[in-house]
């Protein structure tokens, strides 16, 4: 046991004769690689809207409306960035989208489903005047999604997202 301890001391003497006059060094190392997953760390959260999101959810949480709201308006400008487009994808997009929303608002507000068919199937005109055109463009974006030849034409997606801009105005996600 004794020559442990002598052991132990030997190293302690060896490490502290070579770590004092290096430490220096060791501190140069340490602040480049701090700087480096500091760098990082800002990179990644700037980069996957972290703390937009975090900011988002928390002020869900605390019953801002405004927040989804805001959400909405900018993909109802994206869908339609979309619709004024040249290209029938991205029509197509933009239904598919609309759709989405859709779903998603009927989601937060409460109705079960899996599905926004299933959801649709519990509205009534009375609390969606358009329910019955909703569920005609539902149709469309189903076809869009099963077939991508689907042929569709300039009118009939602003058609289509004219009924999805009704139902935006009767649920008041959208004053346009």
């Amino acid at each position: 046991m004794n020559t442990t301890l002598k052991n132990l001391y030997t190293l302690r003497e060896y490490l502290v004769s070579w770590l004092v006059p290096n430490l220096w060094w060791i501190k140069i190392i340490s602040v480049i690689f701090s700087a480096i997953f500091l760098w990082g760390i800002i990179y990644i959260v700037a980069k996957t809207n972290y703390l937009e999101i975090k900011k988002e959810q928390f002020l869900d949480i605390w019953g801002s409306k405004s927040v989804s709201r805001r959400r909405t308006l900018r993909a109802w400008k994206q869908i339609l960035k979309r619709l004024q487009s040249k290209e029938s994808n991205q029509w197509k997009l933009a239904i598919l989208e609309a759709d989405y929303i859709l779903n998603e608002i009927l989601k937060m507000s409460g109705y079960l489903g899996n599905k926004l068919e299933e959801k649709l199937e519990l509205i009534t005109p009375a609390q969606l005047a358009s329910v019955d055109q909703v569920r005609n463009a539902h149709e469309v974006r189903d076809k869009i999604s099963k077939d991508p030849t689907y042929e569709l034409s300039a009118e009939e997606a602003a058609a289509v997202i004219e009924i999805y801009k009704q139902a935006f105005k009767e649920l008041n996600l959208i004053q346009e």
